[in-house]
């Protein structure tokens, strides 16, 4: 996402939550623990103090396991962020393993760490949404038994939010995390016989006795690179860079600032059609839903509609433009009007990859290819 949109979509969302709840904002939950350093800048800018991602991201600037119980410091041309490393230990045991298993980690902690603190950040799915959870941590009592387990060991054991953390307690020091996800998803984006490869190496040696050592040294990919596994992704991607350039550019002039309406329902629209579902997949669908990707389309569209008419066009008119769309380094040819949005690549014959249709709000090629998954 542009920066301006993401600073944009975390302060528009925290404006919505402190009018809703009444409560000021301070912290934020970053979609699928995707982190790049300068993450930092753009969080602190919007306003928001602290922040959660994986632990797998500290260990991937070279912490052990013993330094991640607590929260650290972290900066972006000066601009400090307060940074959480969430257990995936406690992403398992929560709810899959019985309640004494979550315990029994903790009281392990406490027991060797003066003043720990652990934090869980996770799904609300895991919590009744995916398959079999609802019988498991409703019906079958799980929830309760983990919640009567929090309670009985209430006597060295304290439950806290991490604005508690932050306020009663100081970082463990500066860090810096590489370019990171959580690890399921670092597999997931690579190649499909790289991924077949590197399942199997971690299959080879994740029983080794010195596999504990050594697996934080290993990696998988890079996040963005579902843009270049997917082209069905990086067409979505480049629409939606494409529409909040012309945005950026409309915004500052004196026709949009008389209409402010329209300019709010453009960029709302964009802010929607930028959600990070439907960009990637996990094992749940996420790219491979068609619904997914065309409310990503729908949004879009409308937000597209929304800039033409900020840019004065009205009644039936159409405009041809040529411009690298799709970040090929080759000119596509845009073809838009009143009625329909056409994007046809000269480079790759002739091919016409998108055709909207605005009074629907629909991509009629918003369609996938098959190709060969792990």
């Amino acid at each position: 996402i542009p920066r301006r949109d993401r600073v944009g979509q975390i302060r528009e969302y925290s404006r919505v939550l402190e009018q809703t709840f009444g409560a000021s904002v301070r912290g934020m939950w970053v979609p699928e623990r995707v982190w790049e350093q300068t993450f930092a800048g753009d969080i602190t800018d919007a306003g928001i103090e602290y922040t959660i991602v994986d632990d797998f991201h500290f260990r991937g600037a070279g912490l052990p396991e013993e330094n991640l119980h607590g929260y650290y410091l972290t900066e972006d041309e000066g601009r400090l962020l307060k940074i959480f490393p969430g257990s995936e230990k406690l992403r398992y045991t929560i709810p899959f393993q019985p309640p004494q298993a979550t315990i029994d980690y903790l009281r392990q902690i406490a027991d060797t760490h003066p003043w720990p603190v652990v934090a869980f950040g996770d799904d609300g799915e895991k919590f009744g949404t995916w398959p079999g959870t609802r019988e498991h941590v409703y019906d079958d009592g799980w929830l309760r038994s983990f919640f009567d387990a929090l309670l009985d060991n209430r006597d060295w054991l304290t439950v806290c939010t991490l604005a508690d953390a932050v306020d009663n307690l100081p970082p463990e020091g500066r860090v810096y995390l590489p370019d990171s996800s959580y690890r399921e998803m670092t597999e997931w984006a690579l190649p499909t016989q790289q991924q077949i490869t590197y399942q199997h190496l971690v299959h080879d040696h994740e029983h080794d006795p010195d596999w504990p050592q050594f697996k934080q040294f290993v990696r998988a990919g890079f996040w963005r690179n579902f843009l270049s596994k997917y082209p069905e992704s990086n067409e979505m991607y480049c629409r939606m860079r494409e529409i909040s350039d012309r945005l950026e550019l409309l915004a500052a002039t004196d026709e949009a600032r008389m209409q402010p309406e329209l300019l709010h329902r453009a960029r709302t629209a964009l802010y929607r059609g930028q959600c990070n579902c439907p960009y990637w997949h996990g094992v749940f669908g996420g790219l491979y839903l068609p619904h997914l990707r065309n409310a990503i389309y729908e949004n879009l569209i409308a937000a597209d509609t929304a800039v033409e008419q900020l840019s004065g066009r009205e009644g039936r008119w159409v405009h041809i433009e040529a411009a690298d769309f799709n970040l090929d380094a080759r000119k596509e040819v845009r073809l838009a009007s009143d009625r329909l949005v056409a994007y046809v690549a000269p480079a790759r014959g002739g091919h016409l990859y998108e055709l909207d249709v605005r009074s629907t709000g629909v991509n009629l090629l918003a369609t996938l290819n098959r190709r060969p998954e792990p």
